[in-house]
Protein backbone atom coordinates (compact mmCIF):
# COMPACT_ATOMS: atom_id res chain seq x y z
CA UNK A 1 0.00 0.00 0.00
CA UNK A 2 2.48 2.62 0.97
CA UNK A 3 4.58 1.61 -2.50
CA UNK A 4 1.32 2.27 -4.46
CA UNK A 5 0.65 5.84 -2.80
CA UNK A 6 4.22 7.10 -3.38
CA UNK A 7 3.99 5.81 -7.22
CA UNK A 8 0.53 7.29 -7.05
CA UNK A 9 1.84 10.72 -5.78
CA UNK A 10 4.25 10.80 -8.28
CA UNK A 11 2.61 9.84 -11.42
CA UNK A 12 -0.41 12.05 -10.83
CA UNK A 13 2.42 15.07 -10.44
CA UNK A 14 4.42 13.94 -13.45
CA UNK A 15 0.71 13.99 -15.43
CA UNK A 16 0.07 17.92 -14.69
CA UNK A 17 3.37 18.55 -16.05
CA UNK A 18 2.76 16.56 -19.15
CA UNK A 19 -0.99 17.73 -19.15
CA UNK A 20 0.80 21.77 -18.65
CA UNK A 21 3.04 21.32 -21.34
CA UNK A 22 0.63 20.45 -23.79
CA UNK A 23 -2.24 22.51 -23.19
CA UNK A 24 0.37 25.81 -22.42
CA UNK A 25 0.39 27.40 -25.87
CA UNK A 26 -3.58 27.39 -26.18
CA UNK A 27 -3.45 28.85 -22.39
CA UNK A 28 -0.44 31.36 -23.64
CA UNK A 29 -2.93 32.44 -26.77
CA UNK A 30 -5.70 32.30 -24.67
CA UNK A 31 -4.15 34.80 -22.11
CA UNK A 32 -3.27 36.95 -24.85
CA UNK A 33 0.73 35.54 -25.02
CA UNK A 34 2.55 35.26 -28.25
CA UNK A 35 3.66 31.35 -29.55
CA UNK A 36 6.99 32.57 -29.42
CA UNK A 37 7.12 33.37 -26.21
CA UNK A 38 5.85 29.75 -24.20
CA UNK A 39 9.58 28.26 -24.11
CA UNK A 40 10.91 31.58 -21.92
CA UNK A 41 7.16 30.46 -19.64
CA UNK A 42 8.46 27.00 -19.40
CA UNK A 43 12.23 28.47 -18.46
CA UNK A 44 10.72 30.69 -15.85
CA UNK A 45 9.01 27.21 -13.96
CA UNK A 46 12.47 25.84 -14.07
CA UNK A 47 14.41 28.39 -12.70
CA UNK A 48 11.06 28.19 -10.09
CA UNK A 49 11.64 24.18 -9.47
CA UNK A 50 15.44 24.69 -9.69
CA UNK A 51 15.25 27.54 -6.02
CA UNK A 52 12.09 25.83 -4.63
CA UNK A 53 13.00 22.32 -5.11
CA UNK A 54 16.36 23.18 -2.86
CA UNK A 55 14.64 25.88 -0.46
CA UNK A 56 11.92 23.07 0.48
CA UNK A 57 14.12 20.17 1.20
CA UNK A 58 15.70 22.14 3.66
CA UNK A 59 12.23 22.90 4.98
CA UNK A 60 11.08 19.65 5.15
CA UNK A 61 13.93 19.33 7.50
CA UNK A 62 13.43 21.81 9.59
CA UNK A 63 9.50 20.51 9.54
CA UNK A 64 10.51 16.70 10.20
CA UNK A 65 12.80 17.90 13.13
CA UNK A 66 10.11 19.91 14.80
CA UNK A 67 6.49 18.43 14.04
CA UNK A 68 5.22 14.79 14.12
CA UNK A 69 4.21 14.39 10.91
CA UNK A 70 5.18 16.21 7.12
CA UNK A 71 2.11 14.73 5.77
CA UNK A 72 0.01 18.17 6.86
CA UNK A 73 2.57 20.14 5.66
CA UNK A 74 2.73 18.30 2.01
CA UNK A 75 -1.07 18.32 2.03
CA UNK A 76 -1.41 21.90 2.50
CA UNK A 77 1.09 23.33 0.37
CA UNK A 78 -0.33 20.09 -2.59
CA UNK A 79 -3.98 21.78 -1.87
CA UNK A 80 -2.76 25.59 -3.09
CA UNK A 81 -0.98 23.79 -6.08
CA UNK A 82 -3.72 21.94 -6.96
CA UNK A 83 -5.99 25.39 -6.81
CA UNK A 84 -3.86 26.98 -8.99
CA UNK A 85 -3.40 24.72 -11.06
CA UNK A 86 -7.33 24.29 -11.53
CA UNK A 87 -7.02 28.02 -12.23
CA UNK A 88 -4.73 27.98 -15.07
CA UNK A 89 -7.21 27.14 -18.00
CA UNK A 90 -9.23 30.58 -16.27
CA UNK A 91 -6.61 32.56 -17.34
CA UNK A 92 -7.32 36.03 -18.93
CA UNK A 93 -4.22 38.02 -18.65
CA UNK A 94 -0.71 37.79 -19.28
CA UNK A 95 -0.18 38.06 -15.94
CA UNK A 96 -2.75 36.38 -14.15
CA UNK A 97 -1.17 33.15 -16.42
CA UNK A 98 2.27 33.99 -15.41
CA UNK A 99 1.35 34.69 -11.44
CA UNK A 100 -0.62 31.34 -11.49
CA UNK A 101 1.81 29.17 -13.09
CA UNK A 102 5.03 30.82 -10.51
CA UNK A 103 2.31 29.69 -7.95
CA UNK A 104 1.85 26.11 -9.22
CA UNK A 105 5.58 25.48 -10.10
CA UNK A 106 6.35 26.74 -6.42
CA UNK A 107 4.20 24.72 -4.26
CA UNK A 108 4.67 21.53 -6.44
CA UNK A 109 8.20 21.68 -5.35
CA UNK A 110 6.23 20.21 -1.84
CA UNK A 111 6.31 16.74 -3.79
CA UNK A 112 9.34 16.00 -5.25
CA UNK A 113 12.17 15.83 -2.01
CA UNK A 114 9.82 16.46 0.86
CA UNK A 115 8.15 12.69 0.24
CA UNK A 116 11.63 11.44 0.52
CA UNK A 117 12.40 12.77 3.75
CA UNK A 118 9.03 11.17 5.21
CA UNK A 119 10.73 7.69 3.00
CA UNK A 120 13.64 8.15 5.36
CA UNK A 121 12.70 9.78 8.41
CA UNK A 122 9.28 7.79 9.03
CA UNK A 123 9.98 4.72 7.31
CA UNK A 124 12.98 2.92 8.27
CA UNK A 125 11.05 0.15 9.22
CA UNK A 126 10.45 -0.97 5.74
CA UNK A 127 12.49 -1.01 2.65
CA UNK A 128 13.18 3.05 2.00
CA UNK A 129 14.85 1.69 -1.49
CA UNK A 130 11.42 0.18 -2.29
CA UNK A 131 9.57 3.45 -1.72
CA UNK A 132 12.12 5.39 -3.49
CA UNK A 133 11.90 3.36 -6.48
CA UNK A 134 8.09 3.21 -6.39
CA UNK A 135 8.12 6.65 -6.09
CA UNK A 136 10.22 7.04 -9.43
CA UNK A 137 8.53 4.38 -10.70
CA UNK A 138 5.09 6.88 -11.17
CA UNK A 139 7.34 9.59 -13.22
CA UNK A 140 7.88 5.78 -15.52
CA UNK A 141 5.02 5.46 -15.75
CA UNK A 142 3.28 8.98 -16.24
CA UNK A 143 6.29 9.17 -19.05
CA UNK A 144 5.08 6.25 -20.80
CA UNK A 145 1.75 7.77 -21.50
CA UNK A 146 2.31 11.27 -22.35
CA UNK A 147 2.74 10.55 -25.70
CA UNK A 148 -0.88 9.64 -25.76
CA UNK A 149 -1.90 11.93 -23.20
CA UNK A 150 -0.55 14.97 -25.62
CA UNK A 151 -2.01 13.61 -28.77
CA UNK A 152 -5.38 13.61 -27.33
CA UNK A 153 -5.58 17.00 -25.47
CA UNK A 154 -4.32 18.50 -29.06
CA UNK A 155 -8.31 19.39 -29.56
CA UNK A 156 -9.55 18.92 -26.04
CA UNK A 157 -10.44 22.04 -23.66
CA UNK A 158 -7.84 21.35 -20.53
CA UNK A 159 -10.54 22.14 -17.93
CA UNK A 160 -11.77 19.03 -16.96
CA UNK A 161 -8.23 17.29 -17.34
CA UNK A 162 -6.73 20.13 -15.12
CA UNK A 163 -9.71 19.66 -12.32
CA UNK A 164 -9.28 15.65 -12.89
CA UNK A 165 -5.55 15.29 -12.65
CA UNK A 166 -5.88 17.93 -9.61
CA UNK A 167 -8.27 16.66 -7.38
CA UNK A 168 -6.57 13.19 -7.89
CA UNK A 169 -3.49 14.34 -6.76
CA UNK A 170 -4.89 15.75 -3.85
CA UNK A 171 -6.34 12.54 -3.11
CA UNK A 172 -3.15 10.73 -3.21
CA UNK A 173 -1.48 12.96 -0.81
CA UNK A 174 -4.27 12.64 1.49
CA UNK A 175 -3.77 9.06 1.39
CA UNK A 176 0.01 9.70 1.52
CA UNK A 177 -0.78 11.63 5.21
CA UNK A 178 -2.53 9.46 6.16
CA UNK A 179 -0.35 6.14 5.58
CA UNK A 180 2.48 8.39 7.50
CA UNK A 181 3.81 6.97 11.00
CA UNK A 182 4.36 9.78 13.82
CA UNK A 183 7.90 10.14 14.44
CA UNK A 184 8.78 11.62 17.64
CA UNK A 185 9.36 15.22 18.16
CA UNK A 186 12.94 15.97 18.14
CA UNK A 187 15.30 19.26 18.20
CA UNK A 188 16.77 20.65 15.34
CA UNK A 189 20.05 19.51 16.92
CA UNK A 190 18.78 16.12 17.70
CA UNK A 191 20.27 14.02 15.08
CA UNK A 192 23.64 15.42 14.65
CA UNK A 193 25.77 14.85 11.22
CA UNK A 194 28.46 12.22 11.18
CA UNK A 195 31.66 13.31 11.80
CA UNK A 196 33.60 14.48 9.36
CA UNK A 197 36.02 11.56 9.21
CA UNK A 198 33.41 9.35 8.68
CA UNK A 199 31.29 11.86 6.05
CA UNK A 200 31.36 11.35 2.78
CA UNK A 201 33.74 13.68 0.43
CA UNK A 202 33.38 15.42 -2.29
CA UNK A 203 29.79 15.03 -2.75
CA UNK A 204 30.10 17.53 -5.20
CA UNK A 205 31.45 15.07 -8.11
CA UNK A 206 27.94 13.24 -7.52
CA UNK A 207 25.84 16.31 -8.11
CA UNK A 208 27.97 17.08 -10.95
CA UNK A 209 27.69 13.99 -11.86
CA UNK A 210 24.14 13.35 -11.71
CA UNK A 211 23.65 16.91 -13.64
CA UNK A 212 25.56 15.29 -16.94
CA UNK A 213 23.35 12.03 -16.56
CA UNK A 214 20.39 14.42 -16.41
CA UNK A 215 21.40 16.64 -19.30
CA UNK A 216 22.01 13.75 -21.32
CA UNK A 217 18.94 12.39 -20.69
CA UNK A 218 17.23 15.52 -21.18
CA UNK A 219 18.49 16.15 -24.66
CA UNK A 220 18.39 12.33 -25.37
CA UNK A 221 14.45 12.20 -24.62
CA UNK A 222 12.96 15.18 -25.78
CA UNK A 223 15.40 16.57 -28.87
CA UNK A 224 17.17 13.37 -30.15
CA UNK A 225 14.14 10.51 -30.00
CA UNK A 226 11.55 11.75 -32.43
CA UNK A 227 13.99 12.39 -35.81
CA UNK A 228 15.67 9.21 -35.16
CA UNK A 229 12.25 7.42 -35.35
CA UNK A 230 10.75 9.47 -37.93
CA UNK A 231 13.65 7.54 -40.22
CA UNK A 232 11.73 4.57 -39.86
CA UNK A 233 8.46 5.59 -39.24
CA UNK A 234 5.46 8.20 -40.24
CA UNK A 235 4.74 11.18 -37.94
CA UNK A 236 1.37 9.58 -36.94
CA UNK A 237 2.95 6.53 -36.06
CA UNK A 238 5.57 8.14 -33.37
CA UNK A 239 2.98 8.10 -30.54
CA UNK A 240 3.38 4.50 -30.30
CA UNK A 241 7.53 4.31 -30.59
CA UNK A 242 8.28 7.51 -27.83
CA UNK A 243 7.22 5.24 -24.87
CA UNK A 244 9.68 2.86 -25.84
CA UNK A 245 12.51 4.51 -23.51
CA UNK A 246 9.83 4.89 -20.53
CA UNK A 247 8.82 1.56 -20.38
CA UNK A 248 12.37 0.32 -20.08
CA UNK A 249 12.86 3.07 -17.05
CA UNK A 250 9.42 1.44 -15.57
CA UNK A 251 10.69 -2.14 -15.80
CA UNK A 252 14.04 -1.07 -14.23
CA UNK A 253 13.77 1.42 -11.55
CA UNK A 254 12.75 -1.22 -8.96
CA UNK A 255 15.61 -3.33 -9.93
CA UNK A 256 18.20 -2.48 -7.12
CA UNK A 257 15.60 -3.61 -4.54
CA UNK A 258 14.91 -6.54 -5.99
CA UNK A 259 16.73 -9.83 -3.85
CA UNK A 260 18.83 -10.86 -5.87
CA UNK A 261 20.51 -7.84 -6.54
CA UNK A 262 20.60 -6.25 -2.84
CA UNK A 263 23.14 -8.32 -2.40
CA UNK A 264 25.53 -6.15 -4.45
CA UNK A 265 26.25 -2.86 -3.24
CA UNK A 266 24.34 0.24 -4.42
CA UNK A 267 27.74 1.99 -5.91
CA UNK A 268 28.28 -1.04 -7.98
CA UNK A 269 24.66 -1.15 -9.50
CA UNK A 270 24.87 2.65 -10.12
CA UNK A 271 28.12 2.14 -12.15
CA UNK A 272 27.55 -0.71 -13.49
CA UNK A 273 24.29 1.22 -14.80
CA UNK A 274 26.13 4.83 -15.66
CA UNK A 275 28.25 2.83 -17.85
CA UNK A 276 25.78 0.07 -20.12
CA UNK A 277 23.56 3.53 -20.24
CA UNK A 278 26.67 5.46 -22.15
CA UNK A 279 26.93 2.28 -24.07
CA UNK A 280 23.21 2.24 -25.33
CA UNK A 281 22.94 6.06 -26.21
CA UNK A 282 26.16 5.31 -28.18
CA UNK A 283 24.36 2.44 -29.81
CA UNK A 284 21.25 4.58 -30.27
CA UNK A 285 23.39 7.34 -32.22
CA UNK A 286 24.69 4.62 -34.15
CA UNK A 287 21.80 2.91 -34.93
CA UNK A 288 20.90 1.83 -38.67
CA UNK A 289 17.16 0.12 -37.99
CA UNK A 290 14.18 0.50 -35.69
CA UNK A 291 15.21 -2.46 -34.40
CA UNK A 292 18.04 -0.98 -32.93
CA UNK A 293 16.86 2.37 -31.84
CA UNK A 294 14.14 0.53 -29.60
CA UNK A 295 16.41 -1.86 -27.96
CA UNK A 296 18.68 1.06 -26.85
CA UNK A 297 15.69 2.99 -25.89
CA UNK A 298 14.58 0.71 -23.54
CA UNK A 299 18.21 -0.07 -22.47
CA UNK A 300 19.20 3.63 -21.92
CA UNK A 301 15.59 3.83 -20.15
CA UNK A 302 16.02 1.07 -17.06
CA UNK A 303 19.91 2.62 -16.79
CA UNK A 304 18.50 5.62 -16.24
CA UNK A 305 15.97 4.62 -13.85
CA UNK A 306 18.69 2.82 -12.11
CA UNK A 307 21.25 5.66 -11.89
CA UNK A 308 17.95 8.06 -10.97
CA UNK A 309 16.86 5.58 -8.04
CA UNK A 310 20.60 4.71 -6.79
CA UNK A 311 21.09 8.87 -6.63
CA UNK A 312 18.08 9.63 -4.88
CA UNK A 313 18.79 6.90 -2.39
CA UNK A 314 23.01 7.84 -2.65
CA UNK A 315 21.21 11.35 -1.60
CA UNK A 316 19.05 10.29 1.26
CA UNK A 317 22.44 8.30 3.05
CA UNK A 318 24.39 11.27 2.17
CA UNK A 319 22.13 13.51 3.97
CA UNK A 320 21.00 10.60 6.85
CA UNK A 321 20.35 11.82 9.35
CA UNK A 322 18.68 15.51 9.66
CA UNK A 323 19.74 16.72 5.93
CA UNK A 324 17.54 14.09 3.67
CA UNK A 325 15.76 16.78 2.21
CA UNK A 326 18.43 19.31 1.52
CA UNK A 327 20.87 16.98 -0.36
CA UNK A 328 17.25 15.22 -2.03
CA UNK A 329 16.00 18.50 -2.95
CA UNK A 330 19.84 19.04 -4.62
CA UNK A 331 19.03 16.50 -6.44
CA UNK A 332 15.98 17.24 -8.03
CA UNK A 333 16.82 20.98 -8.76
CA UNK A 334 20.26 19.63 -10.32
CA UNK A 335 17.57 17.80 -12.47
CA UNK A 336 15.81 21.14 -13.21
CA UNK A 337 19.26 23.02 -14.09
CA UNK A 338 19.50 20.45 -17.01
CA UNK A 339 15.90 20.55 -18.24
CA UNK A 340 16.58 24.33 -17.99
CA UNK A 341 19.98 24.55 -19.90
CA UNK A 342 17.44 21.89 -23.06
CA UNK A 343 14.56 24.40 -23.01
CA UNK A 344 17.24 27.30 -23.28
CA UNK A 345 18.85 25.50 -26.26
CA UNK A 346 15.50 24.58 -28.30
CA UNK A 347 13.75 28.19 -27.27
CA UNK A 348 16.65 29.77 -28.10
CA UNK A 349 17.68 27.98 -31.41
CA UNK A 350 21.12 27.00 -30.21
CA UNK A 351 20.26 22.97 -31.01
CA UNK A 352 19.81 23.94 -34.40
CA UNK A 353 23.10 26.16 -35.12
CA UNK A 354 26.03 25.38 -36.73
CA UNK A 355 28.00 23.90 -33.56
CA UNK A 356 25.81 22.32 -31.79
CA UNK A 357 23.71 20.61 -34.54
CA UNK A 358 26.24 18.12 -35.47
CA UNK A 359 27.07 17.46 -32.18
CA UNK A 360 23.33 16.97 -30.90
CA UNK A 361 22.85 13.28 -31.91
CA UNK A 362 26.43 12.40 -30.16
CA UNK A 363 25.83 14.98 -26.96
CA UNK A 364 24.07 12.52 -24.21
CA UNK A 365 26.11 9.61 -24.76
CA UNK A 366 29.32 11.60 -23.73
CA UNK A 367 26.88 13.51 -21.01
CA UNK A 368 26.64 10.14 -19.76
CA UNK A 369 30.30 8.46 -20.42
CA UNK A 370 31.73 11.91 -18.52
CA UNK A 371 29.11 11.57 -16.05
CA UNK A 372 30.15 8.12 -15.69
CA UNK A 373 33.77 8.57 -14.95
CA UNK A 374 32.91 11.25 -12.42
CA UNK A 375 30.61 8.96 -10.41
CA UNK A 376 33.83 6.35 -10.69
CA UNK A 377 35.99 9.06 -8.84
CA UNK A 378 33.70 9.60 -6.44
CA UNK A 379 33.18 6.40 -5.33
CA UNK A 380 36.81 6.03 -5.67
CA UNK A 381 37.55 8.72 -2.96
CA UNK A 382 34.42 7.20 -0.98
CA UNK A 383 34.75 3.46 -0.87
CA UNK A 384 35.80 2.66 2.74
CA UNK A 385 32.49 4.80 3.70
CA UNK A 386 30.72 3.79 1.05
CA UNK A 387 31.72 -0.38 1.50
CA UNK A 388 30.72 -0.02 5.86
CA UNK A 389 27.35 2.09 4.61
CA UNK A 390 26.71 -1.46 2.42
CA UNK A 391 26.96 -3.73 4.97
CA UNK A 392 25.11 -1.76 7.50
CA UNK A 393 22.06 -1.83 5.12
CA UNK A 394 22.57 -5.49 4.60
CA UNK A 395 22.70 -5.65 8.40
CA UNK A 396 19.70 -4.16 9.38
CA UNK A 397 17.87 -5.53 6.13
CA UNK A 398 18.83 -9.14 7.75
CA UNK A 399 17.51 -7.77 10.98
CA UNK A 400 14.34 -7.08 9.68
Amino acid sequence: MHALIFCSVQFLLAVTWTLYVACLPQLAAQAGIARAHVGWILLMDQVIFIAMDFALGIAADRVANAMRRLGGWILALSAVSALAFVLLPRSTSPWLLLGLTALWAATSSALRAPPMVIIARRMRATAPSLLVGSSLLGIGLAGAVAPMLTAWLRDASPLLPFMAASAALVAAVVALRWVEPAGARVGADAAPAPLASAALRRVWLLFAAVWLLALGFQVHTTVNSAPAYLRFVSSAELVRMTPAFWIGFALCVLLPAAPVLRRYPPYVLLLAAAALGAMSLFAFAAASSLGVILAAQCLAGGMWGIMFGSAANAALDAGHVGREGMFTGLVFAVLAVAALMRIAMVTSGAAKSAPLASLMPWLPAMAWSVGALLLAVFVSANLPYLAGRARALRQQAGAG
